[in-house]
């Protein structure tokens, strides 16, 4: 186990740190129990749905449906560099892990993806990128900006159609950031984009020290996946649709359970972190 927290080591340097002194989680602990409650509301689960699911990172936000997948999820991963094993084994754990979440089977495939997660050097994010993903403005602000990153495209009914991942494997670990891209990236590509500062807490905001999802994370992605929204509903019809879902959720205990149930079957659990 020594090892392997070694090769997985959470955020121990760049845009988010770990608080580490005993005197600054005592002081912030009345605050953080205070925005536990807060992201609970029917409000705060509406407005952080809106920040992450009906925004985009690298702009192009003019006239933005919600899109997830509605076709059956197909996973490849291209692995070609770093400790494949642990590797493979870590994209498996966090992939049936959403698949859990959303309710929707995520398959691990060799051929015929419509997801495809490439695990390669820094030096080579150019060229995967431009092979896969095109170049795009964005694509080109997400190599200059980004640690690593993913886009996806939409059918003409709005539905994901296809996904592509590219974490730099040395450069993430380097930073101590290899799990962080491969949670947040695997879960952005289920229907949530965006990163913004005003959801907390959770993966998607910058400023967190979260690397695994949290509660708040577990119930957007339940949202997400609720049968009361489709694949191209517009932000009147999204906003329309969340109550329904969201006294759903409420009866199912989904939200006053989502700290415990985002725990089912999680790589943090399986990485013992």
């Amino acid at each position: 186990m020594t090892s392997l927290r070694r090769y997985l080591a959470v955020r121990h340097s760049g845009r988010r740190r770990p608080l580490g002194r005993w005197l600054v989680v005592l002081l912030l602990l009345s605050p953080w129990l205070q925005a536990a409650e807060r992201w609970q509301s029917d409000a705060y689960l509406t407005e952080s749905f809106f920040e992450v699911a009906m925004k985009r990172e690298y702009g192009h936000e003019q006239n933005v449906h919600f899109s997830r997948w509605e076709q059956p999820i197909r996973l490849k991963l291209v692995n070609e560099f770093g400790d494949k094993a642990l590797q493979s084994e870590v994209v498996k754990v966090q992939s049936q892990h959403l698949a859990g979440i959303i309710g929707r089977p995520i398959a691990l495939v060799s051929e015929r993806p419509n997801i495809t997660l490439i695990m390669t050097e820094r030096a080579k994010m150019a060229s995967w990128a431009k092979r896969t993903m095109g170049q795009d403005a964005s694509v080109k602000t997400a190599l200059k900006e980004g640690l690593c990153m993913a886009n996806f495209t939409t059918n003409t009914r709005r539905e994901m159609a296809r996904a592509t991942i590219i974490i730099p494997v040395d450069y993430s670990r380097a930073k101590g950031r290899f799990l962080d891209c491969v949670v947040e990236e695997l879960t952005q590509v289920m229907g949530l984009p965006n990163d913004s500062d005003k959801v907390f807490p959770s993966i998607f905001n910058d400023n967190s020290i979260d690397s695994f999802p949290t509660g708040l994370d577990y119930v957007l992605l339940k949202l997400a996946y609720h049968p009361a929204l489709q694949a191209g509903m517009t932000v009147s019809e999204v906003r329309a649709a969340l109550p329904v879902a969201l006294k759903a959720l409420r009866a199912s205990g989904d939200i006053a359970q989502a700290d415990q149930r985002v725990q089912i079957n999680s790589l943090k659990r399986w990485a013992g972190l």
